[in-house]
């Protein structure tokens, strides 16, 4: 399922909080603790507007200089598409960044649309599912910019409805009934990008393991494995080239929403969420980063994605790709947070409105 800290984009437009996301450099002078009434609004496929607000509590745990901001968020909003969601994602850093942890607590009640598995495509169907999600990672420092840790990550997944001749309704799909997930596994995290809002150089590697067994109460047994890649590079002081690597792995008796999904505002532009499933999927995506004048900027960015499974992957019909531009308005000076408008196509041309960069 769609993760609110992947689909989530908190708009920070009419207030001033450059000091909340200090960096490492920030000194023990500064105020320790932020409290910042936060609105939430944003745009997708998926959810059309959305609307909301919420409080960010930003900390440190430590005095020491090295140490980075920690912070709590606890947002309600809901969306045009009639969905729903409180949720509280955190991340945490101990003293010197030794330790981090980050996670989220929500309850989601969303629709979406199916199209089936593989290439075993049906006709687009709606269902609507609620759901408690709780999902936390927590890393230790091994070496410099490399941590490793375990994760937890588990799901309550309620079908609401479905459409009454759809074969989510026929109960032929794993999960199609609703489904408990509960996982847990090993991380491991390195970053070496010189900023995480707007990076210009560095690379950033996550890879995620969840074994999902009846041990940790899920009714479904499988595995995922997840690798993120992305590599930053600046041409000049106006031109920074990004590219992003995505690869996902199921084993075992997936849910149809725990599948690889092709789509959303993050990856493949162009595609709704979920508009592409199967077992396995990769994916390459870029983007030209251009200053244009003053606070704004323009993006062209592109990718192009394989899916299928363990009898027929990649699947036979080939690639897919997506493409498309955007504008960004530099909404944050200091820590260059850009708020994203981007237009992609894939199979439909979609539109996006955000808070930071894709990847």
């Amino acid at each position: 399922m769609l993760a609110v800290k992947k689909l989530l984009f908190i708009l920070i437009l009419f207030i001033s909080v450059p000091e909340c996301f200090a960096s490492s450099q920030d000194t023990i002078h500064e105020k320790s603790v932020h409290v910042i009434p936060v609105p939430v609004f944003y745009y997708a496929p998926e959810t059309r507007f959305a609307f909301g607000a919420g409080v960010s509590l930003t900390f440190k745990l430590s005095k020491t200089s090295g140490t980075n901001y920690s912070q709590i968020l606890s947002i309600a909003a809901f969306t045009q598409n009639h969905q729903a969601f409180i949720d509280l994602p955190f991340f945490l850093y101990s003293k010197n960044n030794d330790y981090y942890i980050d996670g989220e607590i929500g309850m989601f009640k969303y629709s979406y649309y199916y199209w089936g598995i593989g290439d075993a495509r049906v006709h687009k169907e709606l269902y609507e599912v609620r759901y408690p999600r709780i999902g936390i990672d927590g890393y230790r420092r091994v070496f410099h910019q490399l941590y490793a840790g375990l994760d937890y990550n588990v799901v309550r997944d309620n079908i609401l409805r479905t459409d009454s001749n759809g074969v989510l309704r026929k109960g032929e799909v794993s999960g199609c009934k609703g489904y408990v997930m509960s996982g847990a596994g090993v991380t491991l995290l390195y970053d070496t990008r010189d900023s995480i809002f707007f990076p210009t150089k560095g690379l950033f590697v996550k890879v995620t393991t969840y074994f999902n067994r009846r041990v940790f109460g899920s009714n479904h047994e499988f595995d995922k494995y997840s690798t993120d890649v992305s590599w930053y590079q600046s041409l000049s002081r106006s031109f920074i080239l990004a590219f992003n690597q995505r690869n996902i792995f199921t084993v075992g008796n997936v849910p149809f929403d725990e599948l690889a999904l092709v789509g959303g505002s993050r990856q493949m532009r162009g595609y709704y969420y979920g508009y592409y499933r199967d077992k396995f999927m990769t994916l390459l995506q870029a983007e030209a980063r251009l200053h244009l004048f003053g606070r704004w900027g323009f993006d062209a960015f592109g990718g192009s994605a394989l899916i299928g499974n363990p009898s027929t992957f990649p699947d036979p019909h080939g690639p897919i790709f997506a493409e498309g531009v955007g504008l960004r308005y530099n909404a944050n000076k200091k820590q260059h947070i850009n708020i994203r408008g981007d237009v992609g196509y894939g199979n439909s041309l979609e539109y996006y409105l955000s808070v930071e960069e894709a990847f």
